[in-house]
């Protein structure tokens, strides 16, 4: 298995109700691997290399293949707070999923959102 570095803070005190924390994972280069991801109940949003992603909560423990080198950061929604992030829709329909954030909220709000 590849090593990590993995770190995660409370948010600031007005987002604290519905943000659980905010986090960043740093991985060594070398070859991918894969990291163990149990269900919290949580919406996350990551930012990679791939872009802004929306992943929904899971139903079971999956894997997930870690780049060698990838660097990742993100905000993890409290359980029922996701509505902020997906608007309208209903959070079961992004269960075990991970799908780019424009599938979500739309192209032009998906691109305004990085800068903020």
């Amino acid at each position: 298995m590849g090593s990590s570095l993995y770190a995660e803070r409370p948010p600031g005190a007005a987002p604290g109700r519905q943000v659980a924390c905010v986090w960043v994972r740093r991985n060594a280069a070398g070859p991918a691997y894969g990291q163990l991801v149990v269900p919290d109940g949580c919406v996350d949003l990551v930012w990679s290399a791939a872009g802004l992603e929306v992943v929904g909560p899971d139903r079971a423990p999956r894997t997930v293949p870690v780049p060698g080198g990838a660097e990742l950061a993100g905000v993890r929604f409290r359980p029922g707070a996701a509505g902020l992030l997906l608007g309208a829709m209903p959070v079961r329909e992004l269960c075990d999923l991970q799908v780019p954030l424009a599938e979500v909220v739309g192209a032009g709000a998906a691109e305004r959102l990085p800068g903020r």
